[in-house]
């Protein structure tokens, strides 16, 4: 299943976020721009999943719209301090394990940041039922940024975060819990975005995760 209307398949997350600066037009089209720009009026925002995806951001927005412009997005690749990347512990509507940003003192990691219109936000706030909206600290490097974190905490058995891998390698995580292995065919990744797409399926597995005490706190809300 593809994701929010683009032509990425869930088995595929998380897809590759822009390699580089630019513009994230209101028809899709992306143009390069110089890297380190000012954009008054906007508020830049943190990506560490889908988001950092030109194609998979505009396909989410487009689909929410109704009747106002969608307007270009800015794209700029970014030192950031204090957040880490990890796995969150839901599925995504998409049926797979999307990650989150979870805090991580004092490290700095080039990550996508896009500058949105307080609009924008509005309408990105509709797709994202998983993530509250957080603003970050002035440490972080990137004044006013704010950051979508995960409602669900953080992917973490054994007490260790589940670092951005592959589907097939987290589904390989979740088998070595035998319930899940039951539940779930995870030996193939395709099979297994479908089944977790069920009606129910995101929700059981949060719920295992959550009772075998494989999720930590993002330490961000």
């Amino acid at each position: 299943m593809t994701d929010a209307g683009s032509t990425r398949h869930g088995a595929d997350y998380p897809f590759g976020a822009a390699a580089g600066s630019g513009l994230l037009r209101a028809d899709g089209s992306w143009v390069d721009v110089a890297p380190g720009q000012d954009w008054p009026g906007r508020i830049p925002l943190v990506a560490v999943g889908s988001n950092a995806v030109p194609e998979v951001l505009y396909a989410k927005l487009a689909a929410a719209v109704a009747t106002c412009p969608l307007g270009d997005v800015p794209f700029d690749p970014t030192p950031v301090t204090g957040l880490g990347v990890a796995h969150s512990a839901h599925v995504s509507p998409g049926g797979y394990v999307p990650t989150t940003p979870l805090a991580d003192r004092g490290r700095t990691r080039r990550l996508v940041v896009s500058w949105f219109f307080a609009e924008q936000l509005a309408v990105l706030d509709r797709t994202e039922p998983n993530y509250v909206r957080t603003a970050l600290p002035a440490s972080a490097g990137v004044p006013g940024a704010q950051v979508y974190v995960s409602r669900w905490g953080v992917l973490a058995p054994g007490g260790r975060p589940v670092a951005p891998a592959t589907q097939a390698e987290v589904h390989r995580v979740l088998a070595g819990d035998a319930e899940l292995g039951r539940l779930l065919p995870l030996d193939d990744p395709q099979a297994a975005v479908a089944a977790l797409r069920a009606p129910g399926m995101a929700e059981q597995v949060r719920s295992r995760l959550q009772v075998i005490g494989w999720v930590l706190p993002t330490g961000l809300v």
